[in-house]
């Protein structure tokens, strides 16, 4: 589970696999310095699909 922070508050959430859902957070971080991107082991709720990696840089605006 990748989930995209303002503060406090949850902006964004998305199902991946563990190794998908790192590599976007390292690669997202350095662009979206204000934002906080977290990895978490939860449940899959219903949060969509990280998107293919050519898409990433419009799951944060």
């Amino acid at each position: 589970m990748v989930r995209i922070w303002l503060g406090d508050h949850l902006i964004a959430e998305y199902t991946a696999e563990p190794d998908r859902a790192s590599r976007y957070q390292r690669v997202m971080t350095p662009k979206f310095t204000g934002l906080r991107i977290t990895v978490d082991n939860a449940a899959v709720g219903s949060a969509s699909e990280l998107p293919s990696e050519q898409l990433w840089p419009l799951t944060v605006q």
